[in-house]
């Protein structure tokens, strides 16, 4: 359940930040209520976890601030929302995985289409991406080498 919810919230706001590099305030406002129920009901971590994986995007919206906002505070807003669905250690994997692939995208930018290093990409598909590998990796039970 939980983990259909979360695809639902990247898929949504991945369209918006690739067209309008903005994220809707209802859209985390709705699927954070939703993440609250879910945490309420079904109980998939504790409440520290939770506490901490918001902790994640709190530490984000403070980085957001302190760069003049090189890093969004809509991306900042996902990823405490984010820490409602995966708790503590699931967040930073994400976050992480998602970190990492948007480095490799902009070096690939940089390298074969002349981009400059400050040029702005969205973030939030490499967060789906990111979900959607670790939420892969934990169904098979890990990487098959």
């Amino acid at each position: 359940m939980e983990a259909f919810g979360l695809a639902c919230f990247y898929g949504l706001t991945v369209v918006d930040d690739i067209r309008t590099k903005t994220i809707r305030t209802m859209e985390v406002i709705v699927f954070a209520v939703v993440g609250v129920l879910i945490d309420l009901i079904l109980k998939p971590y504790s409440w520290l976890s939770i506490a901490g994986g918001i902790g994640v995007g709190i530490f984000v919206y403070i980085l957001s601030i302190l760069t003049k906002e090189k890093i969004g505070k809509g991306d900042a807003l996902i990823v405490m929302v984010s820490g409602l669905y995966l708790g503590f250690i699931n967040t930073v994997v994400v976050l992480w995985l998602a970190s990492i692939f948007a480095a490799i995208f902009g070096g690939i930018m940089i390298h074969r289409h002349g981009k400059r290093m400050d040029v702005e990409i969205p973030f939030v598909p490499f967060l789906l991406g990111a979900y959607l590998t670790v939420f892969s990796v934990g169904k098979l039970g890990g990487l098959l080498i």
